[in-house]
């Protein structure tokens, strides 16, 4: 993304980062101030290497962003003020790399954002202080992998067979049924939820609500002249449980984000673009 004063770009990490890190961004904004509403989406680590910022999840109280950040999985959308200028590395985390690389319960830190510091340790607060010192975005990145590496040598095999089913439950169906994943996993219907709350931070439900809502938000943006009908595909009982749900993970109302130039879908549309960086299905959604 460029526009004046804005520069957004994707990176892939390292290769045996790929099942855990979805991917890189660094964002810079040569401006006093910001403000932008951020989806239900998947869990991040944020690093201000320039500026700050505060979190309202879902309409409560801000909290201040800590300048190296985990930010847990969300349900809700997030309300984002930033000081600038500011410059900001992002990484996704994958629900595998969640299990693997944090492997804490997610649904404790969801809707939340930590310190980093206080999870990972010092190496947290060396990867900040080589971010910081870096010259130029190739080293911003060298600097993510070594830090993810690090931690990848700490941390436990996640169930993969459990995440690969999940992301493609979630991901590859416009509706996902929470009993067909109970089904391909082959496991009860209370040990598939305890194993989405530690992983993915929610019951199967909820994440079936948030990524059918997340998915038609997708279809909205990229063919908004077909209406919330079109978007919706028959998968909402009607107009007024679509606007619900649409508020509660998108952060605004259908046509509110059909009329504008969301940054959601610029910043999709920059994901896709560059061919060059992977993105795993579930994070294009999310």
């Amino acid at each position: 993304m460029r526009h004046p004063g804005f520069s957004l770009r994707y990176f892939s990490p390292a290769a045996p980062l790929r099942d855990w890190v979805s991917s890189y961004y660094i964002f810079e904004a040569d401006v006093p101030a910001l403000a932008d509403t951020l989806r239900a989406e998947l869990a991040q680590v944020r690093v201000f290497l320039q500026g700050g910022a505060t979190f309202s999840y879902g309409g409560a109280p801000p909290v201040r962003v800590p300048p190296c950040a985990l930010c847990g999985p969300t349900t809700v959308a997030v309300n984002f003020c930033a000081h600038g200028p500011l410059r900001l590395f992002g990484a996704g985390l994958l629900p595998a790399g969640w299990a693997a690389l944090v492997g804490a319960g997610a649904s404790e830190f969801a809707n939340m954002v930590t310190d980093l510091e206080a999870v990972a340790g010092p190496v947290a607060r060396r990867a900040l202080d080589r971010m910081g010192e870096a010259r130029d975005h190739r080293e911003i990145v060298a600097a993510a992998d070594a830090f993810f590496m690090l931690m990848s040598m700490q941390s436990k095999p996640p169930p993969l067979w459990f995440t690969r089913a999940a992301d493609e439950w979630l991901a590859g169906s416009i509706n996902p049924d929470v009993s067909d994943l109970v089904a391909t996993t082959g496991m009860s219907a209370r040990q598939v939820e305890r194993l989405a709350l530690k992983i993915y931070g929610s019951s199967p439900k909820m994440l079936a609500r948030k990524y059918r809502t997340l998915q038609a938000a997708v279809r909205l943006g990229l063919d908004p002249d077909h209406g919330w009908e079109a978007a919706a595909a028959d998968v909402f009982f009607d107009q007024s449980h679509f606007i619900r749900d649409f508020r509660m993970f998108v952060g605004m109302t259908p046509s509110r984000f059909a009329d504008r130039d969301s940054p959601w879908i610029r910043r999709l549309t920059i994901a896709k673009q560059q061919t060059a960086v992977k993105i795993p299905k579930l994070n294009l959604v999310s």
